[in-house]
């Protein structure tokens, strides 16, 4: 009885309300607000996003209480339901906001693709209808319809895309510092940092790898937990079958085209596909144990850290590995450093060619080689080692000027290519292994160095001032002050070059930097062959520097080092030369090592 005397009360008032509007010297504005304008405009009420907000203006600031789903209505046309959503309230704007839905169908959204929608907003003379903030009621209702985006193929964009054009990163819903512990049925999850279009998940979209040899994916079968404007989209994972004991990888399943990277068929809102890391070393490992069993404990060795780098050379190799910026010990070679033709190479006193292509080069100790000495261009190429141990000179003449010009970020087999068109007056040394001067190089005019493993110059290396040039890691102490890092691109080559295998190695710094382990226990290991082959040997911190490498005591695993409380890792990439009728081998494609997990008793 209460409600309808109330009801009874709020109609008087608004009819009151009119009448004084309407009465006698009624010169008094009338007091009711007016629905100014709502988006979408009529024009676009076709195909209106599913996550597309409705936006209301009023002439006042409306009565947030006021704004119901009666008195303020959207519903499917010819259904009493009314459409999932929030209303926003900012003065005199008032915003339907559609729920997102989590659902394949797309049934559980706040809107549903290819439906019509009324929208009604109730005023004068309905009792309940949008009112002000000082309490005048809007001055009629008013009715409206539009239609949703439908599902068509080809598919068309259904959602409005915060992010047009790129698609967001899913990441694992845990800390990155170290393995994620599961039991055999635990789902996993991934996070995303947008909402995601539950219409473009696939069961088996993603599988977890097992590291052993031989061990079948396990495919695993996706649903949207939560999907917000907000705090973006996390998705459950779920394995298909009990889990085995053992270490995993998340990655998307192979593609069915043997060669194809593995692709990602869920979109964000704006039809981007969003991705996950396809190299294991970006990946956190997942550990599958038994219910109650212990954890050991395990050092995250991780080659995005550089600390763990070190420049000691490897006795009887080619070239250092490269320990790239994206984590990954692989092979850099430069294109530039030739094709071999000119196979091993021991320069004489007078050396007249002017663009040597070697498998390797040295300058024996005790003599002196002098380069051309007319102006002009002179390359030495080397794809393995170069070596000066003895004397190497040019004078390049004074007929024709020092010509200087570096363009920053320009590949260094383009530049080259411009310097021989142009006959740049310059000396260009590249070796495709490690370029060494123990011996002297004397050099007038602009002199280049470049290795694809390290240039290391312990003897010593004299050009003008301003005239030394570095591509590539390494150096020495004993050069000119005023050398410079050319900022060019060591280029790798499109096929393979090779003459003859080379080998590539590197050791790292002790592991762990402090401290010790009681026992090591057996690693975990991530790497590709690819075009050669890898090793990844594990040795005691202090070794016999200047002894051969056979007597460095090196051993496959660490748990073999039994009274070593730290390690150094010993990594070789041997890269092979293309074999007859091999298509596999004609590309360059060296092998690569993407992580070492290594593991130790308390």
């Amino acid at each position: 009885m209460n409600r309808r005397l109330k009801s009874l009360e709020r109609l008087m008032l608004g009819w009151l309300l009119i009448v004084s509007a309407c009465s006698e010297g009624g010169d008094e504005p009338v007091r009711v607000i007016r629905l100014e304008q709502m988006r979408p405009r009529p024009e676009a009420r076709e195909g209106v996003f599913l996550n597309e907000a409705l936006v209301f203006h009023f002439s006042g600031d409306v009565d947030g209480s006021s704004v119901t789903s009666t008195s303020l209505s959207v519903r499917p046309e010819g259904e009493s339901t009314p459409a999932k959503g929030d209303f926003e309230i900012d003065g005199g704007r008032v915003r339907f906001v559609p729920d997102l839905g989590k659902e394949r169908d797309l049934s559980d959204g706040g809107l549903r693709p290819g439906t019509r929608y009324e929208v009604l907003v109730q005023g004068f003379p309905a009792v309940d209808g949008v009112r002000s903030e000082a309490g005048w009621p809007l001055a009629q209702s008013a009715r409206f319809f539009f239609r949703t985006a439908a599902l068509a193929e080809p598919r068309e964009q259904i959602f409005d895309d915060s992010t047009p054009g790129v698609g967001a990163a899913l990441r694992l819903n845990e800390a990155q510092s170290g393995p994620i512990i599961l039991d055999s049925d635990d789902s996993l999850e991934l996070m995303c940092s947008e909402p995601l279009d539950p219409s473009t998940l696939v069961d088996g979209e993603f599988v977890l790898q097992p590291v052993a040899a031989g061990a079948e994916p396990v495919p695993l079968d996706p649903r949207l937990r939560a999907n917000s404007r907000e705090e973006g989209a996390i998705l459950e994972l779920r394995p298909r079958r009990l889990l085995g004991v053992g270490r995993y990888y998340l990655r998307p399943r192979a593609p069915e085209r043997a060669g194809l990277q593995p692709s990602i068929t869920l979109r964000d809102f704006g039809g981007n596909q969003v991705w996950y890391p396809l190299r294991p070393v970006e990946r956190v490992p997942i550990d599958v144990l038994e219910r109650g069993e212990k954890v050991q404990p395990e050092f995250p060795l991780s080659f995005l850290n550089d600390q763990l780098y070190s420049q000691l050379v490897v006795p009887g190799v080619d070239g250092s590995a490269y320990w790239n910026d994206i984590g990954q010990v692989t092979v850099r070679y430069p294109r530039s450093a030739g094709l071999g033709t000119d196979g091993s190479c021991e320069l004489g006193v007078a050396e007249s060619r002017s663009d040597i292509h070697s498998t390797s080069m040295i300058v024996p100790e005790g003599r002196t080689a002098q380069l051309l000495s007319e102006p002009g261009l002179v390359v030495l190429r080397s794809q393995g080692k170069l070596v000066v141990s003895g004397r190497l000179t040019r004078k390049a003449g004074s007929g024709q000027p020092m010509v200087r010009h570096i363009e920053r970020g320009q590949a260094l087999s383009e530049w080259l290519k411009v310097a021989s068109e142009e006959d740049f007056n310059w000396t260009v040394i590249v070796a495709g292994g490690d370029l060494v001067i123990e011996g002297e190089l004397e050099v007038e005019g602009p002199l280049l160095l470049a290795a694809g493993g390290r240039i290391r110059i312990t003897g010593r290396v004299r050009a003008q001032k301003g005239d030394l040039w570095l591509v590539g890691e390494g150096g020495g102490g004993d050069i000119d002050p005023t050398a410079s890092r050319a900022d060019l691109e060591l280029d790798a080559p499109f096929t393979n070059p090779l003459v003859n295998s080379l080998t590539f190695a590197l050791l790292s710094n002790p592991v762990p930097p402090s401290g010790g382990v009681s026992r090591w226990l057996d690693p975990i290991e991530q790497a590709e062959a690819r075009n050669g082959s890898y090793s990844i040997q594990y040795l005691p911190p202090d070794l016999p520097y200047g002894a051969p490498l056979e007597d460095w005591g090196a051993v496959d695993s660490p748990r073999d080092l039994l009274d070593s409380s730290s390690l150094r890792l010993l990594i070789q990439l041997r890269v092979d030369p293309a074999g007859p009728g091999q298509k596999k081998y004609g590309l360059w494609y060296p092998p690569v090592v993407d992580d070492v997990r290594l593991i130790w008793e308390p």
